[in-house]
């Protein structure tokens, strides 16, 4: 062991970078800095798709694709979690060409996105969703029809069992809080509308913000407009069964009397009764602080831990194990620069197994990379070693 490796501690709530490998069985690049992507967590990845990045010349970055789409990113990515290795997924199928501000879950072995914008934004928004099976890289889009929602970007999606509700939005003119819901076996939209209407009742229009669902009632979370951002001490509730707004009063941090400050373009996870928020903008400043709601309290508390780097526009997703990854996002507020970083922040105390390949990759980084047979031979189990190859075909 090397001295300089220091001593392998787990610590929760605490932001790590993440030097990803590349992929060290066939040599494929990393992904360019970008934003207005999204990211969703399957087994032990988590998978990349679309961004943004208007300071990238065509010089700079020599790919087919990006030559066509640019400023926009056609481009699937995986990072295995446990090798820190990307693959960029060869996306078979038709890919969405609406790349920015698009929305994206996981349901089981499949990504869905939907909405998002081409270029120049808002002339090209759309009102489709789109479906990546993930071990596979297949791509389709998916037939719908009913009462659907405006083609927009910037939208705010959750799952709830078989049902996908999105809240808001874009045209790039007009912005939206309209609540629409797609069953997702029979495909069929609805449109959820507010029954009882007034101008007390609904909520400030806006874009960017985030939304989940408990107990029966979406809860919003922050987002804006162009010259304004929402603040997050009052949350816009929409109850599903009687189909009516109302707003959700939180309670401060408990030690230091504050609540989140507003913000847009922040990222948002449900993580059993909390809901983890980080980053953002409010039009003058961008955040690197991450704070967590308890949905039965409603109380606010600031985790004593910050990124390393102040992000917005950026994209995160949760691991089944409580692992929280965060890629990409606007970094420099003067510069209006991006980041291909990639962090992690454990939300609770992760799995022995998970722990001891953590402390295993800190003093014997080269192990991923290590032969199969030597793995298994050195007694890492079965499914490290399987996880450690990509199943997923690669790009080109």
């Amino acid at each position: 062991m090397s001295p300089s490796k220091g001593i392998y501690e787990f610590r929760p709530l605490v932001f790590h970078p993440v030097r990803p490998r590349g992929n060290l069985k066939d040599g494929t690049p990393l992904p360019m800095p970008r934003s207005g992507h999204r990211i969703v967590c399957y087994g032990l990845s988590f998978y990349s798709f679309g961004g943004y990045n208007p300071k990238i010349t065509i010089n700079e970055y020599l790919d087919d694709t990006w030559q066509r789409t640019n400023p926009l990113f056609q481009e699937l990515w995986q990072f295995n979690t446990v090798s820190s290795t990307w693959t960029r997924i060869e996306g078979r199928g038709g890919m969405p060409e609406e790349l920015a501000s698009h929305s994206a879950v996981q349901l089981g072995p499949n990504m869905l996105v939907f909405g998002g914008t081409a270029m120049p934004f808002g002339d090209s928004s759309s009102d489709s969703l789109y479906m990546c099976h993930l071990p596979t890289g297949e791509w389709q889009k998916v037939l719908t029809n009913g009462k659907m929602p405006e083609a927009m970007y910037g939208q705010a999606v959750c799952l709830s069992e078989d049902k996908l509700y999105v809240v808001g939005g874009t045209t790039g003119f007009q912005y939206s809080i309209d609540v629409h819901c797609l069953d997702l076996n029979q495909r069929v939209w609805e449109n959820l509308s507010p029954r009882v209407m007034s101008s007390n009742s609904i909520p400030e229009e806006r874009y960017r913000h985030e939304i989940v669902e408990h107990k029966g009632a979406l809860y919003v979370f922050g987002g804006g407009r162009s010259d304004a951002a929402c603040d997050l001490i009052c949350l816009p509730t929409f109850l599903l069964s009687e189909q009516v707004w109302i707003s959700t009063q939180t309670r401060p941090d408990l030690q230091k009397g504050t609540f989140p400050q507003p913000r847009r373009c922040h990222v948002a996870s449900k993580v059993n009764n909390y809901v983890y928020i980080h980053g953002g903008y409010n039009g003058s400043e961008a955040f690197a602080d991450l704070w967590r709601l308890n949905l039965t309290t409603f109380e606010w508390q600031k985790l004593p831990c910050k990124s390393p780097v102040p992000l917005y526009f950026h994209s995160a997703a949760v691991t089944e194990e409580g692992c929280m990854y965060m890629f990409g996002g606007v970094k420099n507020l003067e510069e209006n620069k991006r980041t291909s970083r990639v962090t992690k922040v454990w939300l609770c105390v992760g799995k022995l197994r998970d722990i001891c390949w953590e402390a295993l990759c800190h003093y014997t980084p080269n192990l991923p990379s290590l032969p199969p047979s030597a793995l298994l031979q050195m007694g890492i189990p079965q499914y490290i070693v399987d996880s450690l190859h990509h199943q997923t075909p690669a790009y080109g």
